[in-house]
Parts: structure tokens; sequence; C-alpha cells
């Protein structure tokens, strides 16, 4: 098994270095410890990562035509746990909905629009989430994350309009951006596997991997609505 080096200062991510690429021939560190700073920092422009077909799963098959997935059935596995919630902590401008797997732009500017899953996530586990409400007239698209903050432990103030901003913080955060275009009904899958790589899917299509964490800690993802994605849905979760 590879072992991920802990990191040191944040850096943000731009969205034009998000692309997998060779993950075995990095020129410099990207991923470090400084030893006077217990901050962790990752910068994808400096990593090299291994484009591969990630499948989310190998098996699919149709689930019951009363759920709320049933129009794109042939993206999910038939059984999803439906444990997974929105942490109530969210930012000023998004409206918890539908017992908190619902969260949606409550404002006509972007502002404070950060999300966290209830709790860390589990290794293995694919999260799939679904664009519900998109504005095409407007541009920008979906943040997200991880980060080894407890959410319960940050105020709404403390969430700022740039997520990007969250990385000075003392713990560990990573952002990236979701860079094809995003419309209303696309499923997007989030993984992070025993080696610390984060995978998306879109549309059950792999996206590959997109940023290198420390999984040894507790990981919640965020999520940030930007542009034209005004509204997401948790579909549910699966562990493989």
């Amino acid at each position: 098994m590879r072992t991920t080096p802990l990191v040191g200062d944040s850096e943000i991510i731009p969205p034009d270095c998000l692309r997998p690429r060779s993950f075995t021939a990095i020129r410099r560190p990207s991923l470090r410890r400084e030893t006077e700073d217990t901050r962790l920092s990752v910068s994808l422009c400096d990593l090299n990562l291994q484009e591969e077909n990630f499948h989310v799963m190998a098996a699919m098959c149709p689930i019951p035509q009363n759920s709320l997935n049933s129009q794109h059935s042939h993206l999910l596995p038939s059984q999803l746990e439906s444990d997974l919630r929105f942490h109530q902590l969210r930012g000023a401008h998004i409206k918890i909905l539908d017992d908190q797997t619902v969260a949606r732009l409550e404002h006509a500017r972007e502002e404070r629009t950060l999300v966290f899953t209830s709790r860390p996530l589990r290794i293995n586990e694919t999260i799939f989430v679904k664009i519900n409400k998109s504005n095409t007239s407007r541009t920008g698209t979906l943040s997200y994350g991880v980060t080894t903050c407890d959410p319960s432990t940050l105020r709404p103030s403390d969430l700022p309009y740039n997520p990007e901003s969250l990385v000075d913080r003392k713990e560990f955060w990573a952002v990236c951006r979701v860079l094809v275009p995003l419309q209303s009904g696309d499923i997007l899958g989030f993984m992070v596997n025993s080696e610390g790589e984060l995978h998306l899917s879109h549309n059950g299509a792999s996206a590959g991997m997109q940023v290198c964490v420390d999984c040894s800690q507790p990981l919640w993802m965020f999520f940030g609505l930007h542009g034209a994605v005004m509204q997401i849905r948790i579909l549910g979760t699966f562990c493989v």
C-alpha cells in the first residue's frame, strides 16, 4: 500500500490544475510537513496524478420506481445507504430541506454557500449527489473538498464566501471544483479509497483521481454552491 506523506501549509487548488496525471512522477514535493507547523495542505498543481479507469460500481441494476432516484437508476447501485445527511452547520445563504438531504441556494448572489456532511466519510464509501436545480444563464460550478475539521466546532460566521479561504485555517482542507458543465439531473460520485485517493465520477463515467489526502484521520466532505448550481441532493452512499 502506498503511504501518503503528511502535508504542510495550506494551498489553493486552481481549477485549471484539477486534471489526473501520473502520480508516480513527482518532480517536487507537493505533500509536505513542516516541523514547526501542524497545518496540512494539498496543491494539486504540483501532483502528477495517474490516469486510470475508475469505475464507481461494477454491477448496476434498477432501483425501485418509487424512489427519488428512479429517473437515473442505471447510474446507481441497487441499494444505497441513507444515513448520510447534510450537517446542521451551513452557510448563511443556504437552506437545508427534505430531512437534511437537500441544500438550496437562498440568495440571488453567491455569498456564504458551504454545506458539510453530517459525519466523516468511510473508506471506500461512494457518496452520490444529484444536481437538483441549475441555472445555465449563470457561470460557475460546484466546489467540493474534504477536511479534518469537525463542522460542529465551527460557527456560521467562520464560513467564508470563497471556500479556498479555508486553507488558511490550522486544519487540513483540500478544495476542488467540478470542471465539467453541470445540468439539472446530473449525478456525481465522490469516494476516498484506502490510499487516500479522492475519486470523482460524473453520470457514471470516471473523472479520475482528483487529489490525494491523508485518510488516517476522520474526513468530512463539504460542498459550495456556485454559479449555475442552485440546489443539490444527497441520494445516498455505497460502500465496497
